[in-house]
């Protein structure tokens, strides 16, 4: 079953906000090409539902809530003007007082020019949130596959944090989903060539959830503060975070493998369920990254998928080469044997 979300159009950056010089490459396309692709493979769709705010902020703090769902009407109503807010100044280092007005929180709230805040972009991310809780409820009842194909992403998005294209955690919101429904300790592995900087900082001092993520080398990539090898979790989740990066020009014998390494440690675990972070950026010529993968290793990675047993929960992120990611997805489905 594949829950798609329904309004997310109209939150398009690159259109209504462009920056000069700079491109905006999670654009509508990305999820229209995906959608188009799961329809005429003729699997069954359904639209996402509401569940509210509860499942969001069982993740994410409230005033962070707060200021995605009402900044962007608050800064119009202090002056400000044109389609798009973006921080004036960012909270970095010692600089971390939360302001009153809307600007001086985006600079708090918004970690990067990647995550700007337009005045459709709390309801796209809210419907990409709701359709990964429903991925997880299709999950509790009994699926042993489900795909919310969620947009915006969600994985750089931490508890009162966005960045890189996301706002909302889905992945994370999913995950906590399942544990609120009685699942036991469930797993995340994100092959999203960006390391989900947000999801590691949301679980990395829990142990009911097991981070794995295969990804760009952050030394050259984005989010580049995070990501690395060493970094394995704290306290109650040490050792429940496995990092595993990889050199710029990784083709698909390295990046399958790591993903294949990513699970063997994911099922020494025994989680009741996994969620799949599913990032299609690897793809070779990609404009955001510098792995080299094809297709054919996403197919790879579907096989290896389907022989670990688990109910497995796919939520849609990152992949930015719009005209390969109907390849790309038909080709992991097809390996995962979802046809």
């Amino acid at each position: 079953m594949i829950v798609v979300t329904t309004d997310h159009a109209a939150h398009d950056p690159e259109a209504r906000a462009p920056i000069e010089g700079r491109r905006y490459w999670e654009v509508p396309a990305r999820a229209d090409a995906l959608l188009q692709t799961v329809r005429a493979a003729g699997h069954a769709l359904r639209p996402h539902g509401d569940h509210g705010l509860d499942p969001i902020t069982r993740v994410h703090e409230a005033g962070y809530v707060r200021f995605l769902r009402d900044g962007f009407a608050q800064w119009q109503q202090e002056g400000g003007a044109g389609s798009a807010l973006r921080p004036g100044a960012f909270a970095v280092r010692h600089l971390d007082r939360l302001p009153r007005s809307a600007v001086g929180q985006a600079g708090y709230y918004l970690a990067t020019l990647s995550a700007p805040l337009l005045a459709a972009t709390w309801q796209a991310a809210y419907d990409s949130a709701q359709a990964a809780v429903d991925g997880a409820d299709l999950i509790l009842r009994g699926e042993r596959l489900a795909y919310a194909l969620c947009r915006p992403p969600g994985h750089h998005a931490c508890t009162d944090l966005a960045g890189g294209f996301c706002y909302l955690n889905n992945a994370a919101i999913a995950a906590q989903r399942l544990l609120d429904g009685g699942t036991g300790p469930v797993a995340i592995l994100d092959f999203d060539v960006h390391h989900g900087n947000g999801t590691q900082q949301i679980f990395y001092a829990r142990d009911d959830v097991h981070y794995v993520s295969i990804h760009g080398d952050p030394a050259t990539l984005y989010p580049f503060y995070a990501g690395y090898a060493d970094e394995t979790g704290t306290g109650r989740g040490l050792g429940a975070n496995l990092n595993l990066p990889l050199p710029p020009g990784t083709r698909d014998d390295g990046f399958v493998g790591a993903v294949q390494h990513g699970l063997e440690a994911i099922v020494a675990r025994r989680p009741a369920a996994l969620v799949i972070s599913l990032g299609f950026d690897a793809h070779e010529g990609d404009p955001t990254a510098n792995l080299a993968a094809s297709s054919e290793g996403f197919r790879a990675i579907g096989a290896a998928l389907a022989g670990i047993g688990l109910p497995i929960l796919l939520v849609q992120e990152g992949g930015y080469l719009v005209d390969r990611l109907p390849a790309n997805l038909t080709a992991f489905l097809a390996g995962l044997g979802a046809r």
